[in-house]
């Protein structure tokens, strides 16, 4: 015998189903807004393996029209109708078309349109789509970047549930560079993120405005600029941002790092040189010429805040802020003679292991002439890292290249006055009398003999008594004070962010052996 069922026994089974739907739609406040008109693009199957066709964001109503539809799902590129009052949304989806005919329940708003049916949608082309983007402001847009690791903008983190661009402008004010991540988050920083991602992948709305993106997971969206130079510092003009690098410095000339370096400083520590750079926030480098591995590079690159003055730059890692003198300065040269003494050759030294080994005397006032005052009792005098001086009756060491002696004179700028680890050598015209060893002026290191009364030559012995003072009677072991001067070796900064190189105040401090003198007979 067939079933029957009666006409309220249907009613009640409709009204179960669409309770159903009801509950499994999750409901919301429609957006309703007018514009262009949507593109129908067919009947499509809706779920299939429990995928649906569209579902970024959905809403059921019973008075579901095409056109609320599409004002609800302004943000995609894609809405679908189904079962009469069901809307989804979407910007993309993988279709399985069927027959128009089973697209065929009315819309519970308009009876006039369809909306799908069980399992169907109709599906349209948006034509009230608005994408979401960056937000546009006076600061540039550069980009999404990845940002997984170490933190691509590291500082002043500001989480919000009200985030927008504007917001994080305002709060990364005193930073080059501003980035909106995961929706809520604000990130600041000086260096411009080197690691672009594809714009797709910033796709996450603001939590304060939904029409701005916000980046993502890993992924920020970022803007800013690079703070400008200024064109001129006292006398010198701006020339760009510049690589460097340990070992391979792009200027060879004095070196000073100061915990609260400025253009200004680093200007005047340089004013005898025809170029000054600024490196790392806290590094300065002198020099005549700017060397041919130096390559120019974006100005974006030179974005660290001098450590002493926020509103100025001082290159980065591995890059330099150079600067030129727009004064004609002469080149520097070593006088080929000077009361007592001709000179010789730029010639080798080291720490520890000096070349000329009895008197050393420092001065920011040195010259070429003072060295020679100060060594005219002996058969060499050398002239070092700018503010050294050296003399001895032995020499060691070997000729260096011309090149390699680059240090202006801190007392002359027109003189030269070696460079790190280097010597300007001067030899004795007129040996002086002297009961010590005299080593003949000579390229080749020697440790001469000396005639005993025996007449059986012997090797002079040379006793450890400290003779060499700083200036002003301090001792040469003591601690340097941390202020600005010059250095005499190779920064050991490894350019990494956080960790500026530790470099001392006089270039002896590491050489903390006494320096010997001869023995008399």
């Amino acid at each position: 015998m067939a079933s029957t069922r009666s006409s309220s026994g249907l009613r009640a089974v409709s009204l179960f189903c669409l309770i159903a739907a009801s509950q499994a739609v999750p409901h919301g406040n429609v957006f309703k807004r007018q514009g262009t008109s949507s593109t129908r693009n067919g009947c499509f199957v809706s779920n299939v393996n429990g995928q649906r066709l569209l579902s970024a964001s959905t809403y059921a109503s019973d008075a579901m029209t095409v056109e609320s539809c599409a004002s609800f799902c302004f943000r995609h590129k894609y809405f679908a109708l189904e079962f009469g009052r069901e809307c989804y949304c979407g910007n993309s989806y993988t279709a399985q078309p069927v027959s128009d005919t089973q697209c065929s329940m009315q819309c519970a708003g308009n009876p006039a349109q369809n909306c799908g049916a069980g399992n169907r949608v109709d599906l349209y082309t948006n034509g009230l789509y608005v994408p979401r983007a960056p937000a546009t402001l006076s600061t540039p847009y550069l980009g999404c970047f990845v940002d997984e690791g170490p933190r691509v903008l590291p500082n002043n983190l500001l989480g919000a549930s009200d985030m927008t661009a504007e917001k994080c402008a305002a709060h990364c004010s005193n930073y080059s560079y501003f980035g909106l991540e995961y929706g809520r988050e604000c990130w600041c920083g000086n260096s411009k993120p080197k690691n672009p991602a594809l714009e797709i992948d910033c796709s996450f709305p603001c939590s304060g405005d939904d029409s701005q993106l916000c980046g993502a997971g890993g992924r920020i969206n970022v803007w800013g600029s690079p703070l400008p130079s200024p064109e001129n510092v006292g006398d010198f003009e701006y020339a760009g941002c510049f690589t460097d690098a340990v070992g391979q410095r792009s200027l060879r000339g004095k070196t000073t790092y100061d915990s609260q370096m400025t253009l200004e400083k680093c200007a005047a520590s340089c004013s005898g040189y025809d170029y000054f750079g600024v490196s790392f926030a806290e590094e300065c480098y002198c020099g005549d010429t700017l060397e041919p591995t130096a390559e120019e590079v974006p100005q974006a690159e030179c974005a660290m805040r001098c450590a002493g003055n926020y509103n100025q730059v001082c290159g980065d890692a591995n890059r330099l802020n150079v600067y030129s003198n727009a004064q004609c300065l002469p080149d520097p040269e070593s006088p080929l003679s000077v009361t007592g003494f001709n000179y010789q050759a730029c010639w080798t030294d080291q720490v520890g292991d000096r070349s000329l080994r009895d008197v050393v005397e420092r001065s920011d006032n040195m010259t070429v002439e003072t060295c020679a005052a100060i060594c005219k009792d002996f058969n060499f005098f050398g002239v070092e890292f700018g503010r050294e001086c050296f003399c001895g009756n032995t020499l060691y060491g070997e000729v260096a290249p011309a090149s390699d002696c680059t240090f202006r004179c801190a007392g002359d700028s027109t003189q030269l006055c070696g460079a790190v680890d280097r010597l300007n050598l001067y030899y004795a015209t007129v040996p002086p009398t002297t009961t010590s060893a005299v080593a003949t002026p000579t390229p080749t290191p020697t440790l001469p003999a000396e005639e005993e009364d025996d007449g059986e030559p012997t090797a002079t012995t040379e006793t450890p008594t400290p003779t060499s003072t700083l200036p002003g009677g301090d001792e040469e072991d003591e601690e340097p004070t941390p202020v600005s001067t010059a250095v005499d070796a190779e920064p050991t900064d490894t350019d990494v962010e956080d960790e500026p190189p530790v470099e001392t105040d006089v270039e002896d401090e590491e050489d903390d052996e006494a320096l010997p003198t001869p023995t008399p007979n």
